[in-house]
This record gives C-alpha cells, structure tokens and sequence, in this order.
C-alpha cells in the first residue's frame, strides 16, 4: 500500500478520465460537476493568466475562439507551440496537457480528500519516445510524477479482464478522437501479453468531425455564396454543429443542423441542412477503410488470421458511431464486445496498471493462474504481479541508428530493438572508426520503420569522445540501447577499449531538464 491514492488517467484527444483503485474496486472518479469525463479543452482569460479547463472552456469557445484550445494530443511530443489570444501568450503542448491534467487531479483530490501524488498515464500505442517524454512532462507540470506510460490498447484490456476468467486472444480496436490504434493481446492464465500494435496517431474522431465541417461548408458556400473559411467565430459554431450532428447520427437516422444568425462580415445568416447517417458514412468510408487496413497490417505482422480473435474489444468514444460496430461485424462475422464502457475502460486499466505497480488488490474476477514466463537473455526482468496479474507490452515502433556504408558512402537506417519487441528490453550494437587518428564518433539515434533513413524521425545525435588516436577500424564502440517499460528510450555509449570506460547517456534533446519544467510548472496559469 501507498500513501497517495492509486490512480490511473487517460489523457484524451477530446475528453479525458482519472479512476481510483482501493480495497479491489476501481471507480471512475467524477470531476466537480459530476460527470465521469471531462472535455481536453483548455481557454483562458485575455492574458492567459487564468485558465478553464472542460464545459467551462467549451462553452465559451464561440465567443472566444482564439482563446480556446481543443485535440492538443495531437501535438504532444512536436516542436510546435501554440499561440493564444492572436499572438499574444504562447504555451507548449505539455504545458495545455499539464493544465487539464491539474485540472483533472483537483477534482479527484477534492473528491477522495487525499493529495495526489503520483499516478499512471495511458497514450496511444503508436506514441512515439517524443510523445511519451511529452506525456510524463506534462504529468510533472500537473504537480505529480507518471509512473507508468501504459498503451492505451493495454489498459482497456486489462479493464477487460478483470471481467473475464477465460483465456483469450484479443483485438483492441481503439478509436479516440484524435488517434486510432490496434492492438492484439494474448490473455493467458493472468498474462496480458501485447503481440503487436499497429496504429495512426492523426486518425480520429476528429477526423469524422471534419467531414461534417466540409460538408456544411461547401452547402453554405453553394447556398449563400460566402465562405466562412478563416472566420474563427463562425468556424467554431459550425464545428460544434457537426460535432452534434456527428453524435445525432449515432442514435438517428438523420440529423438536422441549424446554425441561426450566424455571423460573416456584419451579416448574419440561418444554417440550415439536413444529413443522412447514409450519406454521412459514405463522405468517412475511407477513414474507416484506413483502420481496417491498419488492423490487416497487424494481423500479417504478426502471423494471425480474423480467425484466430476470441473477441473484439471497441475502445474510445467514436466507437459509438454505428458504422464502426457494422464494418466490425461484417469483417470479424461476429459483433465486437459491448463487456465495457469505451469512454471509460482506458482509465480503470490505467487504475488496474497503477494498483499492480503499488501492490494493492485487483477486482476479485481477476483471472488466476502461472506466474510469468522467463524472460530471455535479451529481456529486463517482468513487469511487477499482484494476484499473478502481468503486463507484457512492446515497442511500438523500431529504434536505430544511422550509419554510414563505407562501400558506397550512402548513408542507411540500422535497427537496434525491432518494432513489436516485448518491453522492457535492451540490445546493442558494435561500432568504430572510419579514418585513422578519430578522436570522435556521431551517433544518430532514428525511430521509425521505414528502410530509407531520411523517411525515419532523427530522436538525437551526440559524439562519443574524445577517443584514443588509432587506426581506422581499430576501436570497438558499444552503443546500448535500453527501452523501459514506459516506452522510453535510454542510449548509451562507450570506448570498450578505453581505460577509463568512458560513457555517455543521453536523452532525446526533446525533453526539458528538472530546472526548465520547474519553471514551467511555476508559471502555469491558474485554474478557475
């Protein structure tokens, strides 16, 4: 036991959730107005010293639409800023992240009476380092330390099996609203045990959304002659327009949208149009089209067949949207699980991960059974188990190096950890010099999978050094790479031949240090 309460957080595109494990029950946590969710919208007064974060801020987004900030998860772990109130005041992704996750942690300290400390955050499974480093800063900037980074996939499994005490292979289907992943994961006597992940980090239900907005535009165009693009005020009434007609079409054949007086250049007009649930899913077909060939891609890397899934697990909001459970069905021939909430599973498997980590008791439905396998020679020690529960995740996406073929002096991309490698793990690989007398070695550290290294994401390059004068070739670089069970990467490097042992860790030259987060953390508008 722990003690700060246990906590689990899914940190989403469009709404987020915070649950508590204690005693074997995990509870969704409702925030001060009573809801089980809470909208991932921040706005801000006009000098972005005070901030809203929820209802508040989306109710006011007409009026103040560059005040207003909504899917910032879709830019976690990118250099990108966003500016608030014209050019005026200008935040980092973390910091907009670390305000709705303070935002989120209030509410809970408010409702159980105890102070947060620490708590497991869950991202996309296709996140990459950047974005998972950006996920446990903005954490750090909330006012408490990440734990664990647990894939989302992962945790609405888990939630899962605490419901079930069979065996199963699973497909998580995660459909949120910014990003979309898939994930196969093998149940087995209390393992969960992710096969492969395959995703998109910019394809969601925002996406949907868009179509909408296009749509509504083009008609509005063609009716009244004027277009409203760049007009942020009437921009953001007709996204709030296709957003409810998005949710309308969930339960309705047709949705009507109205949108009286709206204003373009001291005119108002009457919007009004009709959309078929027909009509809607033949304008998005191809967005659906991408997430089944992503799911075809993770069944051929990973040697499985439509088959060989016990059960279909739909995950995150726009999973409500009835074309996703009919392509579903008709794919699988079987209709995919309705065991949990999609809004509200991510955050009770983030809760399940935290309560394994602090050594509390899980649901009493928790599947029973062996301990771990062994882990291999190339394998850091297990997940911790509480009731013989064990997460095994992998690595996303393939981590390496660029290298230099001396042959034809063409630069090409070497894989260290391969993507789908269970996590944590650590590889490594043997380098030298390519002339006499090096005194320095560059290292380029890649993420991706594509075998043109330009077409890869460059995480960080540092030199080894200064190293012995010797011939080429001489030398024997080791470079280690380690990927945690966050899905973070440590790399290191070291002259094996060198007296001393030099050796250099670094980190991605994304992430901020301790000083540059305090600071941060200090000027963080105050929450109303």
């Amino acid at each position: 036991m722990t003690g700060t309460p246990t906590i689990g957080i899914d940190l989403g595109t469009t709404n987020s959730a915070i649950a508590h494990a204690e005693g074997g029950n995990i509870d969704i946590l409702p925030n001060v107005t009573g809801d089980r969710t809470t909208p991932s919208v921040v706005a801000f007064d006009s000098r972005a010293e005070k901030a809203l974060v929820g209802k508040q801020a989306t109710n006011q987004a007409v009026n103040h639409p560059k005040r207003t900030v909504f899917s910032v998860k879709r830019y976690m772990g990118s250099d990108q800023t966003i500016l608030i109130g014209g050019r005026n005041y200008e935040f980092t992704p973390e910091e907009l992240s670390g305000i709705i996750l303070k935002k989120l942690k209030q509410d809970a300290e408010a409702y159980l009476g105890q102070t947060i400390e620490s708590a497991v955050i869950t991202v996309p499974a296709y996140f990459n380092d950047r974005q998972r480093q950006a996920t446990k800063h903005a954490g750090a900037l909330a006012g408490f330390d990440a734990d664990r980074i647990i894939n989302e996939p992962t945790a609405a499994c888990l939630a899962y099996g605490l419901q079930t005490a069979r065996d199963k292979t699973v497909l998580v289907y995660d459909l949120g609203g910014g990003t979309f992943d898939s994930s196969l994961i093998e149940i087995d006597s209390g393992i969960f045990e992710v096969v492969a992940t395959n995703g998109d980090t910019q394809l969601g239900g925002d996406d949907w959304d868009m179509a909408i907005v296009e749509w509504l535009e083009e008609r509005i165009e063609r009716e009244h002659g004027i277009s409203i693009e760049g007009t942020l005020a009437a921009e953001e009434r007709i996204f709030d327009a296709a957003q409810q007609a998005k949710h309308d079409l969930s339960t309705r054949q047709t949705a009507t949208i109205t949108i009286p007086f709206l204003e373009f250049e001291g005119d108002t007009y009457d919007i009004e149009a009709t959309l078929r649930r027909d009509t809607f899913e033949r304008m998005t077909r191809d967005l659906l089209d991408k997430t089944i060939n992503l799911c075809e891609a993770l069944f051929e890397e990973a040697g499985y067949s439509e088959r060989s899934i016990d059960e279909i697990l739909l995950v995150g909001g726009a999973t409500r949207m009835p074309q996703i459970k009919k392509r579903i069905t008709e794919y699988f021939d079987r209709e995919p699980s309705k065991r949990i909430n999609p809004d509200e599973a991510v955050a009770i498997g983030a809760a399940a991960q935290a309560a394994i980590i602090n050594h509390e008791i899980l649901p009493a439905s928790t599947p029973g059974g062996t301990t771990a396998p062994t882990a291999n020679t190339e394998r850091t020690p297990a997940t911790q188990t509480v009731n013989n529960t064990v997460l095994l995740d992998v690595a996303p996406q393939s981590l390496g190096v660029g290298l230099i073929d001396l042959e034809n002096n063409e630069p090409y991309y070497h894989v260290i950890i391969e993507r789908n490698t269970p996590i944590p793990v650590r590889n490594s690989y043997m380098t030298t010099t390519a002339q006499d007398s090096q005194t320095e070695i560059e290292i380029p550290v890649y993420q991706g999978d594509s075998d043109r290294l330009e077409e890869n994401e460059l995480l960080d390059e540092f030199e080894l050094g200064p190293l012995p004068k010797r011939p080429e070739g001489v030398a024997n670089i080791e470079v280690k790479f380690m990927l945690d069970e966050n899905g973070i990467l440590n790399v290191s490097a070291r002259d094996v031949d060198h007296e001393i042992g030099d050796e250099i860790e670094i980190q991605s030259v994304f992430g901020f240090t301790d000083k540059e987060l305090s600071i941060m953390q200090q000027n963080l508008p105050e929450i109303q």
